[in-house]
């Protein structure tokens, strides 16, 4: 039987090795850290923390449901309250328009605005809109001179989407592809009961209930050709043959491997990326602060708060809250101490102003200043990184860094089966 060699347990790296065992391939996955990457969970004080939001977008149209379809994955999904989400606007909170009837109440577009707006969603499903590869769709809102109210809510939703703090700087062409599936969702954001460990442990079920070997702490240091297939090696010097080898290590990781050298020069560019970054700051408070909104995106300083225990209440003891804010991160500004305490700062006035009291309930409280949510941030002048070599159909790469369907998460989803697909 065909060995196939995966190299990082995060969701991509589970998901295709789950797939590929599933067709009866003999896979040995190794993972250096933690199975699940940045896709696991963290409990403190009986609050189970994620990292980074676990939104899934449009799960209707998404890869992972037919993941979990195809795998028979033991997953409830948690949907969106729509009627909840608030767009902090002038002061006050007004619906956001994530469906047809938040548009229809949302004061940030009125009258002609919402005409069209209503206009471009509907291009956008026609295909009559597809934008262009080289302009962005800051450059694109220019030149269709699109009213500024319309066009900030469109670039507020790809800052939602994106998690980017400059949605401007998107290719038009991504971005209506993106939407053009979005729109049509009747699901547009779905939470995992329990997070994401719910997935990382179903995905390692259907592994090793498949044969599949998982070799943990096991950090691979070396992949090298060797008799018409190639030899991986950690840096204890221990070695394990393999026929092919799925990478599914962000490019930055990679050029940290000894490769072989067509290798090192495909992904060489790629590591060179900006990351989508963001702030992340978890909080476990008890007694529940109950509001008639789970979630609020105040649009001036890019940030957002979510009420998870609205959707999942087995991720936090009995009467407990955990409430997550994410505030969207300029790479550019990032090294630097003021702009990142203007963000935990931010991030404690969303909460002071529309959770009052959650300090002095405050149980426990996790921060992560420069967490990553996407290895590759589409933006003007970078690209995903192929799923295959041109010349070589041995090696295979997946992750949200990969070229696939959908954003953030669902890359990891679309590439997996990209590769499955093509190796089955």
């Amino acid at each position: 039987m065909e060995k196939i060699a995966v190299v990082g347990g995060g969701l991509a790296g589970l998901s295709v090795a789950a797939l590929l065992a599933d067709q009866g391939k003999e896979i040995h996955l190794y993972d250096a850290g933690l199975l699940g990457g940045r896709a696991t969970s963290q409990v403190l004080k009986g609050f189970t923390f994620n990292y980074g939001a676990h939104a899934v977008y449009g799960r209707d149209q998404s890869a992972l449901r037919s993941l979990i379809k195809q795998l028979k994955l033991n997953v409830t999904w948690l949907d969106f309250s729509s009627s909840k989400a608030k767009y902090e606007f002038a002061g006050h909170l007004t619906a956001a328009p994530a469906n047809a009837l938040g548009l229809l109440k949302t004061e940030l577009v009125e009258g002609t605005d919402k005409v069209r707006f209503t206009w471009e969603v509907v291009k956008t499903l026609l295909s009559l809109e597809r934008g262009e590869s080289e302009v962005s769709i800051g450059d694109w809102l220019v030149q269709e001179k699109v009213e500024d109210d319309v066009s900030r809510l469109m670039l507020d939703l790809a800052s939602s989407n994106f998690f980017t703090s400059e949605p401007e700087n998107i290719p038009s062409s991504v971005y209506f592809a993106y939407y053009r599936k979005l729109f049509r969702t009747r699901k547009p954001v779905s939470y995992i009961a329990g997070g994401w460990q719910t997935l990382i442990d179903e995905l390692e079920r259907v592994l090793t209930d498949n044969g599949g070997e998982i070799h943990r702490k096991t950090k691979i240091t070396a992949v090298e050709q060797s008799g018409g297939g190639y030899r991986l090696r950690d840096r204890q010097k221990k070695e394990w043959p393999a026929k092919r080898v799925i990478l599914a290590i962000p490019p930055r990781e990679m050029r940290k491997v000894a490769l072989p050298l067509p290798i090192q020069h495909f992904i060489e560019p790629y590591a060179q990326f900006e990351p989508a970054e963001a702030l992340v700051y978890d909080v476990g408070i008890s007694p529940y602060i109950d509001t008639p909104f789970s979630y609020v995106f105040d649009r001036d300083h890019q940030v957002f708060v979510t009420d998870l225990s609205h959707y999942d209440a087995s991720i936090s003891p009995k009467e407990g809250q955990v409430l997550q804010v994410v505030a969207y991160l300029d790479h550019k500004q990032i090294s630097q101490a003021t702009y990142i305490e203007e963000k935990v700062r931010h991030a404690h006035d969303l909460l002071d102003h529309h959770y009052p009291g959650w300090r002095d309930r405050l149980v426990t409280e996790r921060t992560m200043k420069r967490a990553i949510v996407q290895e590759i941030k589409w933006k003007m002048g970078q690209r995903p990184l192929p799923c295959f070599l041109e010349a070589d159909t041995s090696i295979a790469f997946v992750g949200d860094w990969c070229e696939g369907e959908g954003q953030l998460s669902e890359l990891s989803f679309s590439s997996a089966y990209t590769v499955s697909r093509e190796w089955q």
